[in-house]
Parts: structure tokens; C-alpha cells; sequence
């Protein structure tokens, strides 16, 4: 599912539960008078297999939302705990070599989620690592010239990459493939009865028939994209790390 551009992932919502939904027409249709069930029993069908729908997109849609809120409350605690680092290190002796790095970090930080789609690009990760080593390194060398800071130096620079772990351990949280591939076929068989019922009473709108499939299609589409906030319309805010290294340029 990650490899799926937006165009592709909402014709793959659409077009099987437009086809379903026609094909149930179509059999519904050829359905002879004195075979066709009694309507009673097919509203139950029918009633059940929306009702299974909706209980699963209602529960698939909590948990994106969620995750989506929760990455983006993380990419804030990221530049705050960047930001509280490049402030606290006042009081230590290497603290112009710290803010330097900082500053280079926060840089890289932005780039690296700007140019990936889930923060997955190794040669940005690596810069970043080796930024971070070199200013918790000079942390330890402050803190070895003052030693009474060590409880208050090292572990807000730490915090850094506590941070950092956290958001990338996010952003790869997603909804099972095969938990999306189980919704799309609980939706195609839920316009496929629909379809059916319709193809029975012989009555057949094809405007009415596809806005159903299309918002049920938007549906699922929506929660899938809620929980993948980096490829499709719905986007996380970059605007955290942005004004971080607007703040510490100012602050140079």
C-alpha cells in the first residue's frame, strides 16, 4: 500500500465497489419473477453487511485519526526539545559549539522530512545521527568543566534523540494492508447486495448507483489517507520545524 501514488489508492477504492454494485444490478436483473427472494430477507442482508461496514470504517477511521494527531503532536515535542536544548546550554563552557551543531541539526531535520515520503532516507538519517553525537559529545565535554550541570545538561540534549526515535517510530504505524483489502471487499459486497436488491424491483439509477459507490469509496479512501499523512491530500504540518530554524537563525 505505501508504493501507491493518491490517484492510484482512490481508483482502487472506486472501482471495485462501482463494479460490485453494477454487477448486483446486473444479477438482480436476470433474476426471474418467480425466483426472487422475499425483500424482508434481503434488507436483513443487506442491512447487516452496512452495518459490518460502517462498524469497520468507524473504527479504521479512530485509530488514522489518532495516529495522525499523534505524529503530529510528536513533530512539535521534536522541535520544542531541539529548542530547549539550544537554550539550557547557556551555562556550559562549549555552549556556542553545541548551538553551531544544533543549528546544523535542525536544518537537517527539516530537509529530512521534507524530502522523504516516511522520513526513510538513510544518507539524511546518518548526517543527522552523526550531528547529534557531535553535540551531545560537546555536551559531555561542557559538562566535564562544570560537573554540577550534568543533571541538568544531558538529559535535555538526550531528549533530542528521544524525540527524534519516537516520530520515526510513528511514522511507520500504519493500518495492516490486508485490514484495508478486507474493508474494500466488506465494501464491494455491501453495493454488490445493494446493486442486487435494486436489479430485483427492477428499478436502476446509475447517478444514484455510482454517488453510493463514490462515497463509500471517498470513505475508505480518506481513512486510508489519514493514515499515511505523508504521500496523499492529507498532509502533516511542517510549520514546527520551520519556525525552529527561523527562531535559532534569529537567535545567531
Amino acid at each position: 500500500m505505501n508504493s501507491f501514488p493518491t490517484i492510484t489508492l482512490f481508483l482502487f477504492c472506486f472501482v471495485p465497489t462501482l463494479a460490485c454494485t453494477w454487477l448486483g444490478v446486473r444479477w438482480g436483473r436476470r433474476v426471474a419473477p418467480e425466483r426472487r427472494p422475499e425483500n424482508n430477507h434481503l434488507g436483513t442482508v443487506q442491512g447487516a453487511l452496512l452495518g459490518l461496514l460502517g462498524l469497520m470504517l468507524g473504527f479504521a477511521f479512530s485509530g488514522a485519526m489518532s495516529r495522525f494527531t499523534e505524529r503530529q503532536d510528536a513533530l512539535y515535542a521534536e522541535a520544542n526539545a531541539i529548542e530547549n536544548a539550544y537554550d539550557r546550554v547557556e551555562l556550559l563552557p562549549t555552549r556556542d559549539q553545541i548551538r553551531s551543531i544544533l543549528r546544523e541539526y535542525a536544518d537537517l531535520r527539516l530537509k529530512l522530512f521534507e524530502a522523504t515520503h516516511d522520513g526513510d532516507d538513510a544518507e539524511l538519517q546518518q548526517q543527522l545521527q552523526e550531528r547529534y553525537d557531535a553535540a551531545f559529545a560537546a555536551c559531555i565535554e561542557g559538562v566535564r568543566q562544570v560537573p554540577a550541570m550534568a543533571n541538568l545538561q544531558i538529559p535535555v540534549v538526550e531528549a533530542i534523540n528521544d524525540q527524534f526515535a519516537r516520530r520515526m517510530a510513528l511514522s511507520r504505524r500504519h493500518m495492516p494492508a490486508e485490514f484495508v483489502i478486507v474493508m474494500l471487499i466488506c465494501s464491494a459486497a455491501s453495493l454488490g447486495a445493494i446493486g442486487y436488491g435494486a436489479g430485483l424491483v427492477e428499478r436502476r439509477s446509475m447517478s444514484v448507483t455510482i454517488c453510493l459507490a463514490l462515497l463509500t469509496a471517498t470513505a475508505l479512501f480518506i481513512t486510508v489517507d489519514f493514515d499515511r499523512p505523508r504521500r496523499g491530500l492529507i498532509r502533516l504540518d511542517p510549520a514546527p520545524l520551520k519556525e525552529l530554524n527561523q527562531k535559532l537563525d534569529l537567535q545567531h
